[in-house]
């Protein structure tokens, strides 16, 4: 399967790997309070996202792709998206989710989704996408602005299939 990286926030394909692998520049933190009390005695915590990811279906992935699958494998990413992953006959799909972000990394995520280098704008998925197939993997990354959502979905089938499972995954989330 081609590995997958977080360029920014967004998965983009590239080339040929093990797996997708996820790492993201926003992380939790604890913030010191402003008050008199020494900082050690008082903290916030702020998340990073407000909402859990949800995996589409086997069925909504098979009828996506096409074809018949096993999963999904949910592996959750820093920052509080998820990794779904299928396997079949063709080999292994995936979907990353990063759902109900805040407002700032939502910007972040869609600025980044082009990918790099970019795919071209694709229509009819979300609220914007991107795609192309590369080293025999599809891949599609869109968001929803409505909900906030960002997936990046892959597999070794046609880009139009890979298209499906993300408007499946968009409209999950």
């Amino acid at each position: 399967m081609a590995g997958a990286v977080v360029a920014g926030l967004v998965l983009t394909g590239c080339g040929t790997g093990s797996g997708p692998t996820a790492s993201q520049s926003t992380h939790p933190s604890t913030i010191p309070s402003t008050s008199a009390t020494p900082p050690s005695a008082t903290t916030t915590t702020v998340a990073v996202t407000t909402g859990a990811a949800t995996c589409p279906t086997l069925a909504q992935t098979e009828a996506a792709l096409g074809g018949s699958y096993s999963g999904p494998t949910r592996t959750p990413t820093q920052g509080g998206g998820v990794v779904c992953e299928y396997t079949g006959g063709g080999g292994t799909a995936a979907v990353a989710i990063f759902a109900h972000q805040s407002a700032t990394v939502f910007a972040g995520q869609v600025a980044h989704a082009p990918g790099a280098p970019a795919m071209p704008s694709i229509a009819g998925v979300g609220d914007g996408a991107f795609g192309e197939t590369t080293g025999g993997r599809s891949i599609v990354n869109a968001y929803a602005n409505a909900s906030r959502t960002l997936v990046a979905a892959q597999a070794s089938t046609s880009l139009p299939s890979v298209e499906a499972l993300a408007k499946v995954a968009l409209a999950d989330n």
